[in-house]
């Protein structure tokens, strides 16, 4: 559009302005913003009717409320339910004390059906402030005035904690809560922390309201040293208690550490410890008649074994990225001789979790080491073709996760012996394509912490510690419990490790990822999960180098228009081959700012998190890191040298121009993203753009002027005006 056009239309001039600006940002940022303006934030919902039209949001900095008052888009509140992840756009109000975006000018439902975030735990009412407003909250030992009559009627019912601070819940008209008895016993107060002239608490339905003890742990067992023959091990309680922990190996608590003097802090350090063993613990607490355990935790002490880590991709990487360090290999032949050299040396066992196989010459060397004595156990997905099983090898193989996918990615080899002792994980199926044309990583790592505890989560699959399966004890998916250890040290490199889906891994990868100071870089087959696309963003908002390549940029739920939109350089990989990696690398070229690596067989993306079996390595190391950044620069330098100049689709246009019912979009390159945009500024609607040619359906517009907003591979985003001239 010329600048005389421009002028002749100045309310085209506002809506390329405020098209470009409406991006969501952080609930926290948002929060800071004047009343009046308008914002756009995302966020897991964490209420529904029960709370009346109010909707709930919080993404991992703060919470808001969303209102749909009078000037709403129709449909919000039959359209927004609790775990519903959603991107809404609207003014800030005050209304009594609470912030509101109100009215809801604009709203689409990202992802639905996602668990709720974690309450905030508190230990006092008196911690409830205004910081926490439209976030779920949890506080123990709350107690009703009135407790032990009924909630007969909407309106304010006060509760204490065990400190005596009071403070007060409130029910509308037609809450659940109404007509049941109210708890005369403390119990577990969640709720979500909101205003009306003064702080108040909303409970959504009895399941709010848990028994709850006064006594409890104010924070959990965790391991403040480990070393080959000690772990000392820390904990809180909220009241004074003899320190005491129960622990032992294998899946036994029966030895006692006891020190006698009431603390609240505790600490204890167990001694003369074997090296390379996964041990159970367990705090026991007791104050005046009252008894508490917590959780059994596992931990290991650190192995006797080399701690050597290999690193392995499976197409060349910019080795002068990584000098002075050089990968063990970076070429399907490289990883395919380390796959048969560990299954060669292997002496007494190999344990095997892959999503599919279809190479003939790696179950071939399985069926050797078979042969010769090994104990070969392998876990397969049901959902996927693993032809080179077929027919039947001559060792057990048991197919698991029936409701999604068994997606993990891992060898152990000889997990009882130090020296021997292996693990082999990475990005990698063992498929032809994957591992010749796709684009792939593989780690090993000499080291019996991490073997045993593969192991771990191996046999809870395998349902048996013996050669044969137990399909009556095998667990997968969401079935499975946070059983291993996540803390290691191997050769003195700090890595830690998480099983999906029962060790809330997408948290562990934000947490990594909140650590980058320089450098923020990803290359990922899929990336769909809100709070990990937050957490790009703010880096980038602190200065903050970031860079992605993603392989599937038209997923349901990409959050790659929103990265992009947010000023971050993604681009579509678009090189022959698929990008099957799972990686982030951060602060590589920065050892004083802790450099990590992020990998494994984890995509990022909801069904990862909650469904599939999955594994996932976060390792502190500059050489792991350097490794990770040449792989990284070389397929980015192979993308962008082959995209198109920015703006060079200034030759887009839409047709008919004024439209009707529907709207043709012409590209003349690939485009991932667009987005309609109303006269008021409001988003309207989202478009995966599949096709360089394609129509899009605008019958649901009323008349007026809009703006077409399209984000090319490369990032760069052109706004085109349409005007809809028919109902």
């Amino acid at each position: 559009m010329s600048p005389i056009t421009m002028m002749k239309y100045p309310t085209l001039l506002f809506l390329f302005v405020l098209a470009t600006a409406l991006d969501a940002q952080t609930v926290a940022l948002a929060r800071q913003q004047p009343l009046g303006t308008v914002v756009t934030v995302r966020g897991i919902v964490t209420n529904g009717p029960e709370l009346g039209s109010i909707r709930y949001l919080q993404d991992h900095t703060a919470g808001i409320a969303a209102f749909p008052g009078s000037g709403s888009v129709p449909g919000f509140s039959n359209a927004v339910k609790a775990g519903d992840s959603i991107e809404v756009t609207g003014p800030l109000v005050d209304f009594n004390g609470l912030l509101e975006i109100s009215p809801v000018q604009s709203f689409q439902v990202l992802v639905a059906g996602l668990p709720l975030p974690e309450p905030r735990a508190l230990t006092s009412l008196l911690e409830v402030n205004e910081s926490l407003e439209g976030q779920l909250i949890s506080v123990p030992c709350t107690q009703f005035a009135a407790g032990g009559s009924v909630f007969n009627t909407n309106g304010t019912y006060d509760l204490t904690d065990s400190d005596g601070n009071v403070s007060r819940i409130f029910l509308r008209s037609g809450h659940p809560l109404i007509g049941s008895s109210i708890p005369g016993e403390p119990v577990l107060l969640t709720a979500i922390a909101s205003q009306f002239i003064q702080s108040q608490l909303l409970p959504r339905y009895a399941t709010d309201l848990q028994p709850s003890p006064c006594f409890y742990f104010s924070k959990e067992v965790e391991a403040a040293d480990f070393g080959q023959t000690s772990l000392s091990i820390t904990w809180k309680t909220n009241l004074t208690s003899p320190t005491i922990l129960l622990w032992g190996d294998e899946d036994k608590t029966d030895s006692l550490y006891f020190q006698p003097g009431p603390a609240t802090s505790h600490s204890a350090t167990l001694n003369n410890l074997s090296a390379g063993t996964l041990y159970n613990v367990q705090a026991v607490a007791v104050h005046n008649s009252d008894t508490i355990r917590s959780q059994v935790r596992v931990f290991s002490t650190t192995s006797t074994s080399t701690g050597r880590i290999k690193i392995f991709f499976n197409q060349p990487v910019d080795e002068t990225v990584a000098a002075p360090f050089a990968p063990d290999g970076d070429s399907f032949d490289a990883c395919l001789e380390e796959i048969f050299n560990r299954i060669d040396s292997a002496c007494c066992t190999i344990d095997l979790a892959y999503y599919n196989n279809n190479r003939n010459d790696i179950v071939s060397r399985l069926n050797a080491a078979h042969t010769r004595g090994v104990r070969v156990r392998y876990v397969a997905a049901i959902n996927a073709s693993s032809s080179a099983l077929q027919p039947p090898p001559p060792f057990q193989v048991l197919y698991g996760n029936d409701l999604d996918l068994m997606h993990n990615k891992f060898m152990v080899c000889d997990a009882e012996l130090p020296d021997k002792a292996w693990v082999v994980t990475g990005s990698m199926n063992w498929t032809t394509e994957n591992m010749t044309k796709d684009y792939n990583n593989m780690l090993c790592f000499q080291d019996q912490s991490l073997a045993r505890s593969y192991v771990r989560e191996f046999e809870e699959m395998w349902g048996s510690s013996s050669a044969v399966p137990d399909t009556n004890k095998s667990l997968f998916g969401s079935e499975k419990t946070d059983n291993t250890p996540h803390q290691f040290r191997i050769g003195g490199v700090p890595v830690s490790l998480w099983f999906s889906p029962s060790d809330g891994t997408t948290g562990r990868i934000r947490q990594a990822l909140e650590t980058s100071e320089h450098s923020l870089l990803f290359a990922l087959l899929t990336f769909t999960r809100d709070e990990l696309a937050i957490a790009c963003t703010d880096a980038h908002n602190r200065g903050v180098d970031v860079r992605g390549l993603i392989e599937n940029t038209g997923d349901q739920g990409s959050e790659f228009g929103y990265l992009t939109s947010n000023g971050i350089q993604v681009f579509t990989h678009t090189q022959s081959g698929s990008l099957h990696h799972k990686y982030a690398v951060i602060d590589a070229a920065n050892p004083d700012s802790g450099p990590l690596v992020v990998t494994g067989s984890h995509n990022w993306s909801s069904v990862a998190e909650e469904r599939n079996d999955e594994n996932t390595l976060i390792i502190a190391d500059e050489r792991v890191s350097r490794l990770f950044l040449a792989e990284f620069e070389r397929r980015w330098a192979e993308v962008a040298t082959a995209l198109p100049e920015p703006g060079s689709n200034l030759a887009a246009q839409v047709i008919p121009n004024p439209a009707c019912d529907r709207l043709r979009m012409q590209m003349p390159v690939k485009a991932a993203i667009a987005r309609l945009y109303d006269s008021a500024g409001g988003l309207r609607h989202s478009f995966q753009v599949s096709e360089q040619d394609m129509e899009l359906p605008i019958g649901f517009l009323p008349q007026g002027w809009y703006m077409l907003q399209v984000i090319e591979d490369n990032g760069h985003a052109t706004t085109i005006p349409f005007q809809k001239i028919c109902r």
